[in-house]
């Protein structure tokens, strides 16, 4: 892998990243991914043709909230971070709160999936990682294609969202009680 650069804090396929591989070499890191587990070898066989490798360095972007999405990502290594911008009511700028961690084998910008295919929070390198980057659109043509597999990652992908909206939940609602508490320090 080529590196692209280290300067900025640009988003991936412009710099602190590593230019992708164009195709993984096996299947291992789908099978312990939340989105795929469901998926039969001969299935995720298929799926490995979408995908490619990326490395990207601490503090790097993948996505910006509210951008639109064209990949979702599956930590094979490292931590990614899902941060929304929160503006507490005393506050002139929002900032960003750290929602939920990323680990090996969870899923990063499901939102490329599901229209309007923008993104509900940014995703930021929390250390140097290792990403399995699927490209959107051909997997949603896979899924259309071989409507069991579609099921299964739907299926999937319906609990992903619902973990991810009880963290956000969790996240908003200690954002203002640990704001009071600074306060009252």
């Amino acid at each position: 892998m080529r590196e692209l650069g280290l300067g900025g804090p640009g988003r991936c396929g412009q710099s602190r990243c590593v230019v992708p591989q164009p195709m993984i070499s096996d299947i291992a890191p789908l099978q312990g991914c939340e989105l795929f587990r469901e998926l039969a070898a001969e299935e995720l066989s298929k799926l490995r043709l979408l995908c490619s490798d990326l490395v990207v360095v601490e503090g790097a972007f993948l996505v910006r909230e509210g951008d639109r999405v064209s990949y979702v990502y599956v930590v094979a290594e490292g931590q990614i971070a899902l941060q929304k911008a929160i503006r507490v009511p005393h506050a002139k700028r929002s900032r960003r709160t750290t929602i939920t961690i990323c680990r090996p084998g969870q899923v990063v910008g499901w939102s490329a999936l599901v229209e309007p295919y923008k993104c509900n929070f940014s995703a930021v390198a929390w250390e140097s990682s290792r990403l399995i980057r699927v490209d959107s659109i051909s997997l949603r043509k896979a899924l259309d294609m071989y409507p069991k597999m579609g099921y299964n990652v739907m299926k999937s992908l319906s609990a992903i969202v619902a973990v991810r909206l009880r963290q956000t939940t969790d996240a908003l609602v200690s954002e203002p009680e640990a704001t009071l508490a600074r306060l009252r320090l």
